[in-house]
């Protein structure tokens, strides 16, 4: 089958095979043969989104609660981890997708600051602070929905053909539906395992659907799967829906509002005789029917508000402030009044910059009954304000919203553009489905704006589908740059302007474009740090968090020796030859990491034995799951080497992810340890592990470890002793503070040195960026390169004083919800850790320097870090002796200073010796 493709995203086109078009008359862009064939991608995930947008769609709010019995996985949480799964098996789109859409950006944005405020508040509320972040974190399906519309072409017309199909029979069964609501003995029957009645349809749900389908009516959407009937039957559907939203206008006047609201951006699309043809087929179809159920005085009763056209009408009154009806007043004073409360409490709490949290159930703040707080103890109370929107405000405050209006200023903005970039509008199939995205999402939000029904993923489901959809379909172009004659060094600009700072920064800039993805991933691995050290920390106590350190040193250290035998060869020896040798290099270097997991994690075990207590139980949770932990590692650094950074960081967020679930189930249960956190840890990297061989889709070879060791032996052992001298004095000292003054002391100087993580971070991020540029560094002269490089120690070191300078002001309460028991004994320590990681910081301009170009002396630099490393350990060790945390922790820093002076004075040898031969 010929296989052109352009989705209805306006990236790709599927034309069917020439024996199957039309011998005469015009032919769509867009046209799919009457059979599509199998999706290559995403084969589960798409019916699956399918089947779950349909019984959302007919059965609302009752399917969204059909659930693994005893569990509380949802079927919208199941339809979520499948297309996770699918997308790991697929080469990340991330990159391109981020890169491209603006949407998926702002959306990104909006929901790591929702994340962070989870974190914050999962170890007080635990499950409900989960089940309150349902607002946001269904908008990991905008990303899988995303992804799936480019990379498997099937995707979109799949979808829009389904949802042709049952667009008539949903606008039968949606009045039905409503009415069914009504009924007070169905009410009494609840879903399995749940409190929620199998008629809680709402009717405001029912009238934005409505109002969604006759958009995708009315703007002929339907043209781009070739189900496109005569124009009786489009009005005759018309009609239908019309009536149905009529129905459910009646018991809503919110979601009126919104569906007529969508069809009003719709009209102001369509092209006039279109227009005019829709509204008269319309109006003529209303009059009768409205006409027959005045004169029959249809009306079905309700228990609020009655199913008949005297009860819309005053609906329709009420809109305009003209409301007769008591219940249809109270309805509006009772909402004003609440959420005036919500804001007045925001400003007056001071909680406006960081939100009141996920977990707590507003409602109970408020002198108002939400009427559903007191049904039985199965019952689920409303936990927001009535109001997404607001809800939204009230736990993330201001900042959080404002990341919320962004996201859909960014939307409107860009699907705008996309229309604009179409001269023919709407008679582009692609651009009409532009459009109905367009009229789409403002009826969810309104909609939302007068019902908590984002909370829901009924709602919530549907609207980031459609975020996906129009985030694909919006794509940014990329430029491609017209090839130029590189000119002559410096012409046509005077000298006075070639300033060499300014051109390592632009150098800096485009790599950390480049390295992006490895930023991020790194940015990812020490923020997994951070959160796990805060938990064990906050749960556990001083003296646990000490035996959590101690396992984790012993971590880091069998790390460095298996990235020095396993990784660490194949960005050098491997990385440009053929697919063949590149596989064999892979599967060989992962089967070399689980090797070294097991030997190590077999001396963990054996030395936990005659160790009682937290240590030995951390020891032995290390040693059981070390294989999981160095393979997934090995995964993530064979990424990076394929220059797969995307790849590399999705990997690292399914170990994030498990970790996340682990612990919370730990927390919510009671059983949080040191044992079963480290198991926990290393279990959920083994998970990771399993999906890195599902991205990779190689499986590691344990039996060619020699074969790969052997040629390598020179690469392993320079790179063993880098990372020994780098890092491995710091996880040595903690074993020796250990020993030397107990577990407790160890504790106390990792929580205060966890605190100090961010700056840490950043200082790594410069070396990352700024040490591939060394060559162009290189080119400087060296006295212009050691004042760049200077200046370079001094802003990391400034910028880690200042975080220090921060942590010490902070008020013990702010202290103890960071680190709990263990803040006091941190606290006292953080003054020593901040110089160390200042000089740290410092170190690293001379670090920069000494890979310059014709600056760089190996065996000179690998003696001095050596140098340097046993400086540090001796200062450390005998600080400990003396004076137990506090010693170590002076020892410390002084260790790192000196350690630093070191560097910058064999760089300020360098600089001498390349001034001496005139460079």
């Amino acid at each position: 089958m010929a296989r052109a493709f352009e989705t209805a995203t306006g990236s790709t086109t599927l034309q069917a095979p020439v024996g199957q078009r039309r011998a005469a008359g015009p032919v769509h862009s867009f046209p799919w043969p009457a059979s599509l064939p199998q999706p290559r991608q995403f084969r589960w995930f798409t019916p699956a989104l399918a089947l779950l947008l349909c019984g959302y769609l007919f059965f609302n709010k009752p399917f969204a609660y059909l659930h693994v019995p005893g569990t509380p996985v949802f079927v919208g949480e199941i339809v979520l981890a499948i297309g996770i799964a699918e997308v790991l098996q697929v080469r990340s789109p991330w990159y391109h997708l981020l890169q491209t859409s603006p949407v998926l950006r702002a959306l990104l944005a909006f929901m790591a600051l929702c994340a962070v405020r989870l974190g914050v508040d999962l170890p007080r509320y635990h499950i409900d602070a989960v089940r309150d972040s349902s607002i946001w974190y269904y908008g990991l399906l905008a990303f899988l929905v995303a992804a799936a519309a480019v990379r498997e072409p099937t995707f979109v017309p799949r979808l829009l053909r389904w949802y042709r199909r049952v667009l008539p029979w949903f606008f039968v069964w949606a009045p039905v539906a409503v009415a069914l609501s009504q009924i007070d003995s169905l009410a009494s029957i609840s879903v399995p395992g749940t409190s929620t009645p199998i008629n809680a349809f709402r009717p405001n749900d029912y009238a934005v659907h409505i109002g969604i389908g006759l958009a995708f009516l009315w703007l002929g959407i339907d043209r781009l799967v070739g189900a496109r009937p005569a124009r009786s039957g489009v009005a005759l559907i018309s009609v239908v829906g019309l009536l149905a939203l009529l129905v459910a206008g009646s018991q809503s006047r919110g979601g009126f509002l919104s569906a007529v609201a969508a069809l009003t951006i719709t009209l102001v699309f369509l092209p006039s005789g279109r227009r005019r043809r829709i509204a008269l087929s319309c109006t003529c179809g209303l009059l009768v029917v409205l006409a027959l159920a005045m004169t029959l005085n249809l009306r079905i009763e309700g228990e609020r508000r009655d199913i008949s056209v005297q009860q819309l009408t005053a609906n329709l009154a009420s809109l305009t402030g003209d409301a007769s009806d008591e219940d249809l007043t109270g309805t509006v004073e009772w909402r004003e009044g609440f959420w005036t409360q919500v804001l007045n409490d925001l400003l007056s709490s001071k909680a406006w910059l960081t939100g009141l949290g996920f977990g707590e159930i507003l409602p109970e703040r408020y002198e108002v009954d939400v009427g559903n707080t007191n049904r039985g103890p199965d019952a689920q109370p409303l936990r927001s304000v009535h109001n997404s929107h607001l809800t939204i405000l009230a736990r993330v405050g201001f900042p959080g919203f404002a990341l919320w209006l962004l996201l859909w200023l960014t939307w409107t903005t860009q699907l705008l553009r996309r229309i604009r970039r179409r001269p023919r509008g709407v008679r582009d199939p692609a651009t009409a489905l532009v459009v109905w995205l367009l009229a789409a999402v403002p009826a969810v939000l309104i909609g939302a704006y007068f019902d908590p029904s984002l909370e829901g993923p009924h709602v919530g489901i549907w609207l980031f589908a459609m975020v996906g959809l129009g985030a694909a379909a919006t794509r940014v172009p990329q430029r491609i740059p017209a090839p130029t004659v590189p000119a002559p060094a410096g012409a046509g600009i005077p000298s006075r302007l070639l300033l060499p700072p300014a051109a390592a920064m632009a150098r800096a800039g485009n790599l950390a474009k480049r390295r992006g993805w490895e930023l991020a991933d790194l940015a990812l691995w020490n923020l997994l740090t951070l959160a796990v050290g805060l938990q064990v920390a906050r749960s556990v106590g001083v003296k646990e968090l000490g035996a959590f350190s101690i396992a984790f040193a012993v971590y880091l250290l069998v790390l460095a020796a298996s990235r020095a035998l396993a990784t660490a060869p194949l960005p050098a020896w491997h990385s440009g030859g053929d697919v063949g040798a590149w596989r064999w290099a892979v599967t060989s270097a992962t089967g070399t990491a689980v090797v070294v997991g097991a030997v190590a994690g077999a001396g963990s075990i054996l030395a936990s034995l005659p160790l009682s207590g937290s240590t030995g139980a951390a020891l032995f949770g290390l040693g059981l799951t070390l294989p999981g932990l160095l393979l997934q590692d090995s995964w993530r650094s064979t990424f990076l080497a394929a220059g797969r950074g995307a790849q590399a960081l999705a990997n690292d967020l399914v170990w994030a992810l498990a970790l996340l679930a682990a612990v919370a189930v730990a927390t919510i249960t009671g059983h949080i340890s040191v044992g079963w956190v480290t198991m926990a840890w290393g279990g959920s990297a083994t998970l990771a592990a399993v999906a890195g061989a599902v991205q990779a889709r190689l499986v590691p070879r344990v039996t060619w470890v020699f074969d790969w060791v052997r040629p390598h032996r020179e690469v392993a052992a320079r790179s063993f002793t880098d990372s020994l001298s780098l890092g491995g004095g710091s996880q040595l000292r903690l074993a020796g503070l250990a020993a030397m003054s107990g577990l407790a002391a160890a504790g106390a100087l990792w929580a205060a040195e966890l605190l100090l993580v961010p700056p840490t971070a950043v200082v790594v991020a410069i070396v990352t960026i700024l040490a591939p540029a060394a060559s162009d560094l290189g080119r400087w002269s060296p006295r212009r390169l050691g004042r760049f490089c200077l200046q370079l120690g001094g802003l990391a070191a400034g910028g880690a004083f200042a975080w220090g300078a921060a942590l010490l002001a902070l008020p013990d309460t702010v202290g103890v919800r960071l680190l709990g028991s263990s803040w006091l004994p941190a606290s006292q320590l953080l003054a020593p850790v901040t110089i160390a990681v200042a000089g740290f910081g410092f170190a690293a301009g001379a670090w920069v320097g000494r890979r310059a170009g014709e600056l760089e002396a190996t065996a000179a630099d690998r003696r001095g870090q050596v140098a340097g490393c046993a400086v540090y350990l001796a200062a450390a060790l005998g600080g400990a002796a003396l004076a137990g945390a506090a010693g170590a922790a002076w020892g410390s820093a002084a260790g790192t200073l000196a350690g630093a002076g070191i560097w910058w004075w064999q760089m300020r040898q360098r600089i001498r010796e390349a001034e001496a031969a005139g460079r």
